[in-house]
């Protein structure tokens, strides 16, 4: 039995990376390490050395492979959605889920990382970050045209860090083809309802709002117990707020709207812009 966590890493997400990095100590059970990303493997690892990152336990798992095995991502792009490719990448997550044949994975998006222990799987049970007491109205409607099934609980499984079983993927995947008689990636997004979008995103044209992670801790939920955990975003929307972290916060995760001002790769440098002082506000304020 193994946990593997997966890395989703874009390119503009590297200087998060090697940041969120710093605290992999808080998450525990991991086995392994899976970098799925469009960057090479060479040039990654050579970051990560700089930061002090180490990759012994870490894998690599370029996009190609998984577009080449699962077209269908491509499907999850529409010409005239204004979030790019926000779809897309959730389609890319669970293809990836389905590719790989550890017990339990954890997905991470590394713009987010916890400041407290976290443990995904432990006694044969998944453990899910939550947010109490939160929905999301875009979302309304999605489980019950997708899976057939009502939303099970109040709280919100958008974490950034969130486990799958194998089995409960098996289950759900055979689900989806049989109840739309498609592959499991079609099967989900032309069951997605569209909604109109309002000014200033648009003028009414149709969009999908959906949520991988919504999907899957709602989906483990519907089939079994699982244990929870309380996620206490510290959600920062500037770099210079860093240091308002408290210790009523358990995690960091970045919403700074504009990305140019949030952590920054210095071409001219070959490093994340401000890194060590950046890091060390964090140390301090933990």
């Amino acid at each position: 039995m193994t946990v593997a966590r997966v890395v989703f890493l874009a390119r503009y997400r590297i200087p998060h990376a090697c940041l969120t990095m710093q605290f992999d100590h808080n998450l525990v059970g991991i086995d392994r390490t899976v970098v799925s990303s469009p960057v090479p493997k060479d040039e990654l690892w050579s970051i990560f050395a700089k930061y002090n990152i180490d990759t012994t336990a870490f894998e690599y798992l370029p996009d190609s492979v998984i577009l080449e095995q699962y077209p269908e991502i491509d499907h999850w792009i529409f010409a005239d959605d204004y979030r790019g490719k926000w779809l897309w990448q959730q389609a890319l997550k669970l293809a990836v889920r389905d590719y790989l044949d550890d017990e339990v994975i954890l997905m991470h998006d590394p713009d987010t990382f916890m400041t407290e222990p976290y443990q995904c799987y432990q006694d044969g049970r998944l453990n899910y970050l939550i947010l109490p007491n939160t929905t999301h109205d875009s979302y309304r409607g999605v489980l019950e045209s997708v899976v057939g099934i009502e939303r099970q609980t109040p709280h919100c499984f958008v974490t950034e860090l969130v486990p799958v079983h194998r089995d409960d993927w098996q289950a759900l995947k055979t689900l989806l083809e049989t109840k739309h008689n498609k592959w499991f990636l079609d099967a989900i997004i032309d069951a997605v309802p569209g909604m109109p979008t309002v000014p200033p995103w648009g003028t009414g044209n149709i969009i999908k709002w959906f949520s991988e992670y919504e999907l899957l801790g709602n989906w483990a939920m519907y089939r079994h117990d699982i244990d929870t955990q309380e996620q206490r975003r510290f959600e920062y929307n500037r770099l210079d707020q860093l240091g308002n972290y408290t210790k009523q916060y358990n995690c960091f995760a970045d919403a700074v709207p504009d990305l140019s001002l949030s952590l920054h790769w210095d071409n001219t440098t070959q490093s994340v812009r401000d890194f060590d002082y950046y890091l060390n506000v964090i140390k301090s304020r933990l």
